[in-house]
């Protein structure tokens, strides 16, 4: 019965598979729209002229992915030099040279459905 049951599977493959796209929005003014899409193998980085989020959105429709899930995720980057030990003894403090950015990104989630018979 084992044997029937795994021959059946074999001559009917049904598969059905996913792609997912996460779009993230780097930034947004009247000249357009800058963002990174990442397909699960690659970050690709990208420009738009139109500053429209829907466009944005139903360019993505156009080529068979669906949305699914818009989030809003804060990135924190800190960059420059940290001084641990001061090499002067007549001067006692030292500045820092660090940066601290604030991102607020909204990233826009889409799923291309793949069924195959």
């Amino acid at each position: 019965m084992i044997k029937k049951i795994i021959i059946f599977l074999l001559i009917f493959n049904y598969s059905y598979s996913q792609d997912w796209l996460i779009v993230s929005i780097i930034n947004q003014n009247s000249k357009g729209i800058k963002y990174e899409v990442d397909n699960g193998e690659k970050i690709l980085k990208k420009t738009t002229k139109n500053p429209s989020l829907v466009k944005l959105i139903d360019d993505f429709k156009e080529m068979g992915y669906n949305l699914k899930n818009i989030t809003q995720v804060n990135q924190i980057d800190l960059n420059g030099v940290f001084p641990l030990f001061n090499n002067n003894a007549n001067f006692n403090f030292q500045t820092t040279n660090l940066n601290l950015n604030n991102n607020l990104r909204t990233n826009l989630w889409f799923r291309k459905e793949n069924k195959e018979e």
